[in-house]
């Protein structure tokens, strides 16, 4: 497996999934459990309470086309699509990542990797980058939700890296044509440290299940890193969201 083994299936299928996308960069014998542990110190995400337990930070970047990465360190995030559940809409005040984990080398090993599987799609535009650390759980023997069922977040590109879980039924991740559950492209749980689906959000959907208890009584979590590349339509989006 290659960079560009992955670029070529993406253009091809508007997806792709690898269990061994780890071994596109290099991880010292230390960084896998140092890069996991910042998913135990995320925060409520308030907006969803009402909806699942999910926890979360949220890391920004601007890529211009020159290929040049600025950091935006607005944590105010809203997404351009509204979702059919119960949630709080509008502008979410999340908690910004912490500075360990932005400069943790696979963390940036991640992010150039991503960058380079795009390739050529990316020329010549800005997008914005937004890197989400996802933490679903539950401490009960209710289920929490991981995602709202099956659909877009709109955006351009999604790669989902998984990178821990905890006493969990295995979580199954699934990739749709349409949004008709009989649409269904891929439906694999992800299990391995940085096992990664990337999608076009443009054209597919997708769903996770949720997060539920192997054991009763103890609690159980799905740990993941969302990449997401949204492409800005000219300048003065950029430079507005780059003010906030």
């Amino acid at each position: 497996m290659d960079i560009s083994q992955i670029s070529a299936h993406l253009s091809q299928h508007h997806y792709w999934h690898g269990r061994h996308f780890r071994e596109l960069i290099h991880i010292e014998a230390d960084e896998e459990q140092s890069f996991r542990a910042y998913w135990s110190n995320l925060v409520r995400d308030e907006a969803f309470k009402e909806y699942t337990h999910r926890e979360r930070r949220i890391l920004r970047y601007r890529l211009l086309p020159c290929g040049q990465l600025q950091m935006d360190r607005n944590a105010e995030y809203k997404s351009s699509v509204v979702y059919p559940i119960n949630y709080r809409q509008g502008v979410n005040a999340l908690t910004y990542s912490e500075d360990g984990f932005i400069a943790h080398p696979i963390m940036q090993q991640l992010l150039a990797t991503d960058i380079a599987a795009l390739g050529a799609a990316l020329a010549g535009h800005s997008y914005a980058i937004d890197i989400h650390q996802f933490r679903v759980r539950t401490d009960s023997e209710t289920s929490s939700p991981t995602t709202s069922g099956i659909h877009q977040d709109g955006l351009d590109w999604v790669f989902m890296h998984f990178i821990d879980a905890c006493n969990t039924v295995p979580v199954v991740s699934d990739i749709y044509a349409t949004q008709e559950a009989d649409s269904c492209l891929l439906s694999v749980p992800m299990e391995r440290f940085l096992e990664t689906i990337v999608l076009d959000d443009n054209v597919l959907y997708h769903r996770a299940g949720d997060v539920q208890q192997m054991a009763r009584q103890q609690p159980a979590w799905r740990d993941l890193l969302l990449v997401g590349f949204r492409r800005l339509a000219n300048d003065a989006e950029e430079t507005a969201h780059a003010e906030g």
